[in-house]
């Protein structure tokens, strides 16, 4: 019988003490809510600028490629013109020295006239 007592006083001091937790729950469960929400909404934020960061990765690494590309063609084109410049070197090199050789031609056959002129007179 002492148990069947127990139980209403119990009763009747959960009643008493409901209303206050009950609203201090509602309270927390509010709070932790707007915490919750708050949170989403900060997870959503930091995917989009995640999103973002690896879209401008993407464009960064489809840029270095171009760029890598573009030096490759350019270390190509140097090359080529490097070596045309060499040709053309070594094309004036062989006209200097056909020319110095004509040259050399002229002076022995100036000097020759002059002996033969020297010796007729």
């Amino acid at each position: 019988m002492s148990e069947q007592s127990a139980k209403p006083s119990r009763a009747s001091e959960s009643a008493s003490k409901s209303s206050r937790p009950y609203t201090d729950i509602l309270q927390l469960n509010q709070e932790l809510v707007q915490s919750l929400q708050g949170l989403v909404d900060e997870h959503e934020a930091r995917k989009k600028e995640v999103d973002e960061l690896r879209f401008a990765h993407d464009q960064a690494q489809a840029e270095i490629a171009r760029l890598q590309e573009e030096l490759r063609h350019a270390n190509q084109r140097d090359s080529e013109r490097h070596e045309q410049l060499r040709q053309l070197e070594q094309e004036r090199v062989d006209q200097l020295g056909a020319m110095s050789a004509h040259l050399d031609a002229l002076r022995a056959a100036v000097d020759r006239y002059l002996q033969q002129g020297r010796k007729a007179a």
